[in-house]
């Protein structure tokens, strides 16, 4: 897992310029005078849900959430001068879509699949958008019970009975 949230940082970082802060969410936002700068992006799993296979492999579906603030500090309204500039969270929310959306992390998970955008807050301070996608893996495990790797495809091994 943690390989899939430093690849998800890293790609963020590359393909996403306009995120000043990237980073797990620990409840940053949480806090009175958040420690983040804007715009900012908070990274964490919603759940994983486990299955077993007929190998004793398990494979992994994850929920993983995108959460994306943007302080504000432009007006909105209708006449004020620079009012496009106060929906620049979208354009935000639309490159972090983009760049996570079919997108895998390499030797490791299915491709990402966008399931929700939802707003999660907003107040006269900031806005905050969560980005939902799922993604799937399989670890292998030994006769031991270990978790030895983690692979994007699932093999299927059909086994006829013999005549």
């Amino acid at each position: 897992m943690k390989q899939i949230f430093l690849s998800i940082q890293d790609r963020l970082t590359k393909k996403v310029p306009a995120l000043h802060y990237i980073d797990k969410n620990w409840n940053q936002l949480n806090l009175p005078q958040p420690p983040v700068k804007w715009p900012c992006c908070l990274i964490d799993l919603d759940n994983i849900d486990y299955s077993q296979t007929a190998s004793s492999d398990r494979v992994a579906n994850a929920t993983i959430n995108i959460t994306v603030a943007d302080m504000h500090t432009v007006r909105s309204s209708a006449k004020a001068p620079s009012k496009s500039d106060a929906y620049d969270i979208l354009d935000v929310l639309e490159a972090v879509m983009e760049a996570l959306e079919g997108w895998r992390v390499p030797s490791t998970t299915q491709a990402f699949t966008r399931t929700r955008l939802a707003k999660t807050y907003s107040d006269q301070s900031y806005d905050v958008y969560t980005l939902s996608f799922t993604t799937a893996w399989v670890e292998q495990v030994t006769e031991e019970g270990q978790t030895v790797s983690a692979s994007p495809s699932i093999n299927v091994r059909l086994q006829l009975p013999s005549e």
